[in-house]
């Protein structure tokens, strides 16, 4: 009795434990991955936003986020999703309305950006790299 006690509490934490694990969903981490980027931008932490771009040549990264503080987002607001070959590819487009420090004139791009997952890191890397403010 005891030992059926034992396997069958054994039986039941395994089931509780594994239910609790779970696969890695590419659009939830692209959810997360999104959501991260967006606030980073949003708050000018372009080293932050920096860790969600691929293959960056790490002088011209810091020459890009040197030049991006000048600038500081007043909004970010998502307006197009497309995704693309199977949950491996998003592109998507954004406004973002900023202004220089120097000049306090708001102005507003359109940014497209495309994402793509690497499965090997169950990561996402923004492809088309920071957003052109002028």
């Amino acid at each position: 009795m005891k030992r059926t006690t034992i396997v069958l509490a054994l039986l039941v934490g395994l089931t509780v434990g594994c239910g609790s694990l779970k696969i890695r969903d590419p659009m939830k981490a692209f959810d997360e991955a999104n959501r991260s980027y967006r606030q980073a931008i949003s708050w000018s932490e372009y080293v932050v936003a920096a860790t969600f771009l691929k293959n960056e040549n790490e002088e011209k990264l810091a020459a890009q986020i040197e030049y991006l503080n000048n600038f500081r987002v007043t909004a970010y607001d998502l307006r197009a999703v497309n995704i693309v070959e199977d949950d491996a590819r998003v592109r998507q487009v954004v406004k973002i309305s900023y202004f220089k420090k120097d000049e306090m004139v708001v102005k507003s791009i359109a940014d497209e950006q495309l994402w793509e997952y690497d499965p090997q890191l169950h990561t996402w890397r923004l492809l088309t790299g920071f957003p052109k403010l002028k």
